[in-house]
């Protein structure tokens, strides 16, 4: 049942710390067919030992701290996510002593992000416990002793009538010893066989017995079918002796094999000349070609360009605020630069040309909302930030044949503005146009560079920097381009910001 906030601990807490608030939808444990309501869910906790849960109509009145609807988590028992997913909403309960509480968020990762998030914070206040080994107390020794299970006077057991002859563990080997023994003999026999097979066709014309008894000595099946079976069980015994075979003859002189004497081959040649017969050729698959770590890095900015919903970033909050220069333009929230220096580790998560689509879950619709959220109680220590990577922007890797190659990329007045791509140039060839779509998509721009190595440039110019750059040493050379609608946008509602040259990147 819903608790109403009548308590004194409830309503004056002198510390409350807010771990995570998004909109949920609560579904009533006694009629779950029942329109669902979306409400805002916030997970907040009092003086650093009570846990609450609480809910409010609307978002904006969350910070008056006057909710709707409350529970204290204190005597929860677990927590679980659903498996299956009904009609696209994602389901999770939380077991109480005295109710259940079943929420349901609106995508997969949102309901794990909420179960981890509460799991790992009861884990800290230890008002959950870990999974982990409940050991018990051992056992109380009996007084009386032990009865033993034999008598210590009774003979032992007499020793078994004759030693086994074979010891367990070698009977394989030494049948495959036999094996050999018996192939060798056999070997020898119709060596010795053949040799004096033409005089004996001669005699069968007048002694037609012998004959036959002599042929029947060769070729007798029965030996013949069990030296084949044992010449099979040492190939498949072997068969690492079959990838030998695997590699291509090289060229050989026919003259000197016709010079060589005719060998009779070993036993062990035969075997495994019939095994590499017998054995299917190996195809071993072409290696992948090796990527480089710039080609590595162009890969994975393109994966987060091409993302659909955008790129979660969590930052120190400590990192935000005042310390990212966020513009109005084309109706949207755009980061035209950070303070560097300062706060160095920005250059690892942000881009010039990046997007902001919300602050903790809420949509942010200015630069101002930006920072009104970002120094609000919605952020902690950490902010999750979610942004549209470079969505204008196009990233490439141009491959040199040869050191100091050109590009084909034309300069205007040594800015990063690109004036024209020269035809079947090197940058033309990896796909670089001259012109591209402005960002309102009613005509064409030129593109601007932003970005040279994954390194962002002044977007004021600064003498050479581009040019530097462009012919830095390295076959590979990656770059980053964005339309010049956006860029003259940007750099013009940076100079409104309050000591906008501390936002310039070098």
């Amino acid at each position: 049942m819903a608790q109403q906030p009548t308590s004194q601990p409830f309503e004056n807490p002198m510390f409350r710390e807010i771990h995570k608030n998004t909109w949920l939808k609560k579904i009533s444990p006694s009629s779950p067919k029942k329109k669902r309501e979306k409400l805002w869910v916030v997970f907040c906790i009092h003086d650093d030992t009570d846990a609450y849960l609480e809910t409010y109509t609307d978002n904006k009145l969350a910070v008056f701290h006057k909710p709707d609807w409350f529970v204290c988590l204190n005597n929860i028992q677990h927590i679980s996510p659903t498996i299956c997913a009904q009609d696209q909403e994602y389901e999770f309960v939380l077991t109480l002593t005295t109710e259940v509480i079943r929420l349901a968020a609106p995508s997969w990762e949102q309901m794990l992000d909420w179960v981890e998030g509460l799991k790992t914070k009861l884990f800290e206040l230890r008002i959950l416990s870990p999974k982990e080994n409940v050991y018990t107390k051992l056992p109380d020794k009996p007084n009386l002793p032990l009865l033993p299970t034999r008598d210590p006077t009774s003979p032992l057991p007499p020793p078994p009538e004759s030693p086994p002859e074979v010891l367990p563990g070698i009977e394989s080997e030494m049948t495959s010893q036999r094996e050999r023994v018996n192939l060798i003999s056999y070997e020898r026999q119709r060596s010795e066989s053949q040799s004096s097979i033409m005089p004996r066709r001669m005699d069968s014309v007048n002694e037609p017995q012998s004959a036959g008894a002599s042929w029947h000595h060769v070729f007798n099946f029965d030996q013949l079918n069990y030296v084949l079976g044992a010449a099979n069980s040492l190939s498949s015994s072997n068969v690492h002796y079959e990838h030998l075979f695997q590699i291509q003859p090289g060229p050989s002189n026919r003259n000197d094999e016709f010079r060589q004497p005719i060998r009779e081959p070993s036993v062990s040649n035969r075997i495994l000349e019939r095994s590499a017969s017998c054995s299917p050729r190996i195809l071993q698959s072409a290696p992948r070609p090796y990527k480089t770590l710039r080609e590595q890095q162009v890969l994975m900015l393109e994966k987060e360009m091409k993302h659909p919903t955008g790129v979660r970033v969590q930052l120190r909050k400590k990192d935000c605020i005042s310390s990212i220069g966020f513009v109005d333009a084309f109706n949207a929230v755009w980061i035209c630069g950070w303070k560097q220096k300062e706060h160095p580790m920005l250059y690892n998560a942000l881009h010039i040309g990046d997007r902001l689509l919300n602050i903790e879950g809420i949509t942010v619709k200015s630069a101002a909302d930006a920072q009104k959220i970002l120094q609000s109680h919605y952020c902690g220590l950490y902010v999750n930030i979610v942004i549209k990577r470079v969505p204008y922007g196009r990233v490439f890797v141009i491959h040199k044949e040869t050191e100091g190659q050109p590009l084909g990329i034309v300069q205007e007045n040594n800015t990063a503005i690109i004036e024209t791509v020269q035809t079947n140039s090197l940058a033309a060839r990896h796909g670089l146009t001259a012109k591209t779509k402005s960002c309102d998509g009613t005509s064409f721009t030129n593109w601007v560079l932003t970005e040279i190595n994954g390194r962002p440039l002044n977007l004021f110019f600064k003498k050479n920097q581009v040019r530097d750059r462009l012919n830095s040493v390295g076959r590979d050379i990656s770059i980053l381009v964005q339309p010049l609608d956006l860029i003259k946008q940007l750099k013009k509602q940076m100079k409104s910001l309050k000591n906008y040259k501390d936002y310039i990147l070098q």
